[in-house]
């Protein structure tokens, strides 16, 4: 262990020699602060035993003087102060102890240097872990922080090369194909046309023709004589001295390489090393996590493309099938009334048939209509004062007459009803949808339609309960959803595309009310509908 003894007093010099003369040290001695620094600047020594008064220096900031030529030497002061408050603020400034001359024998003295030696290595590999988790945590925000990949690539390569003061670095990434890899971000290139001459590395050929071979893509690569190589003509153009290059790994894969590069020699110690392959592998998790936002993000706008087509494309056709249809049911009706003639019981009840099916069409159009126009944002909302007890009256009147099922539809409202600003319309479409659709799954039984106003919330309440085929507690989650039907398959006992309840629910959302069901299979369902007075 070589020591460095600052002491200008002859006699104290030779005492310290003579004290430590049995141990192991190596002494060496300056006799000023100036001629120490020097000796300093030179390294090899293990530590410094510091006089705190000298020719060229006095207290404390002696200690700041040799900390800032050598911080990675340790200091141990013996001076002839005995002072705690001086020791106390020596050992703040950065000192490992504090030894009073005549004090301590050469044993005490050689433990004390050892002590001190081993003391600031601790702190130095606890410094260097804090920094290097530090930077992590820094590269760790960019990450999560950002998913634009330019973004986070500039930020990672930015961080990396600040965790070992690298004068510039690049990042090459693999394309999809997995063969090439193309320059994604770089930085500290004095001349950008350098930049530019970087050519794309074939995973292939380069592990045959590179200087590290198969190296290249399993582990780091350090080269530290650039200027001596055949190879890296671009960075020998920006005055590389020394760089390292390392694999960026995702899941185990290797996905990229991070080079990086000083411009004056340098050796590259393990933890440095280490530090760099945590890095390459947290920028594979981000790699990984932009390119599979940037794709689920292309993804989305071409469905959401396709799903524009689709909409027009129902529009359209929707539009086309109205006008045969209706022209069919036209044709029908007056054909059933005997306008072009008397008609026997069988043809009136073929018309019959027709009609009833045209009727059951135009309605799955306009429900086509109705949900596309709901997908393209296109619904409006047209506030009115609607008086329920009239719209329920006009509701009750269309169902006056026979349902061909053995049913009973039950009407339950009070015949006196606030008036509701709302859209009258909309509402009507949601009651005779929900009461179409008991009507369809309930063939004996009953319908209850229930209104009644809350006064606690202000709210009026809409009811229809059935005790029809009732849904699963599995499929309740679902039955809302667009083209949604309990029963999908082609021999399915009730027809229909599955948009009423999709209407319905997107109209109360429009109207600002809440929509629920409650059902049980075998034994009925109903659903209610909770509008505001006030819209």
């Amino acid at each position: 262990m070589r020591v460095l003894l600052v002491e200008d007093n002859d006699d104290d010099a030779l005492l310290i020699r003579e004290t430590l003369s049995e141990t192991a040290l190596e002494i060496e001695r300056a006799e000023r602060l100036s001629t120490a620094l020097e000796r300093l600047a030179t390294g090899g020594l293990d530590a410094v035993l510091l006089d705190l008064s000298l020719p060229d220096a006095h207290g404390l900031d002696t200690i700041d003087r040799v900390l800032s030529q050598a911080p990675g030497v340790p200091i141990v002061v013996l001076t002839g102060l005995n002072d705690e408050v001086a020791a106390v603020k020596a050992v703040e400034r950065g000192a490992q102890d504090y030894l009073i001359k005549g004090q301590v024998d050469g044993h005490l003295l050689a433990r004390a240097l050892r002590y001190a030696i081993q003391r600031h290595k601790a702190e130095e590999n606890l410094k260097e872990r804090n920094r290097e988790l530090l930077v992590l945590r820094k590269i760790s925000e960019a990450v999560l922080g950002s998913l634009d990949l330019k973004s986070v690539l500039d930020r990672i390569l930015e961080h990396a090369m600040s965790s070992g003061a690298f004068d510039l670095g690049n990042i090459r990434l693999l394309e999809s194909s997995g063969e090439m890899l193309q320059v994604a971000a770089s930085r500290g290139y004095r001349d950008p046309e350098n930049f530019l001459r970087h050519r794309a590395l074939s995973r292939t050929t380069e592990s045959a023709a590179s200087t590290f071979g198969d190296r290249l893509f399993e582990q780091p690569c350090i080269e530290e004589h650039v200027q001596a190589c055949s190879r890296f003509r671009t960075l020998k153009k920006e005055g590389v001295e020394s760089l390292i290059v390392v694999p960026v790994r995702a899941n185990g894969a290797v996905t990229g390489l991070i080079q990086l590069a000083s411009r004056s020699p340098r050796k590259f110690k393990p933890e440095e090393v280490h530090l760099l392959e945590t890095i390459g592998n947290q920028m594979g998790v981000a790699v990984q996590k932009a390119q599979l936002y940037e794709e689920t993000r292309d993804q989305a706008i071409e469905l959401k493309k396709a799903n524009k087509g689709k909409d027009e494309f129902l529009s359209v056709m929707s539009h086309e099938l109205r006008t045969p249809l209706n022209v069919i049911a036209g044709y029908a009706e007056m054909t059933k009334r005997g306008i072009f003639g008397e008609i026997n019981a069988e043809q009136q009840d073929a018309l019959g048939k027709i009609l009833g099916h045209s009727k059951d069409l135009l309605g799955m159009i306009d429900g086509i209509l109705q949900a596309t126009k709901i997908e393209a944002e296109a619904v409006k909302v047209a506030k009115e004062e609607v008086a329920l007890g009239e719209l329920l009256n006009e509701i009750k009147s269309t169902y006056a007459g026979s349902l061909d099922k053995d049913l009973n539809l039950r009407w339950d409202y009070p015949s006196e009803l606030p008036s509701v600003a709302t859209d009258g319309e909309k509402l009507k479409h949601i009651l005779q949808n929900l009461i179409n659709n008991a009507i369809k799954f309930t063939d004996q039984g009953s319908i209850t339609i229930y209104v009644g106003y809350l006064t606690d919330s202000g709210k009026v309440a809409f009811k229809v309960a059935d005790t029809g085929i009732g849904i699963s507690e599995e499929e309740l989650p679902f039955i809302f959803e667009k083209f949604h039907q309990v029963d999908s398959s082609a021999t399915r006992t009730y027809g229909g595309v599955g948009l009423g309840l999709f209407i319905v629910k997107k109209f109360t959302e429009r109207l600002g009310g809440e929509l629920s069901v409650s059902s049980e299979l075998g034994k009925g369902s109903t659903f209610t509908v909770t509008l505001p007075i006030e819209l």
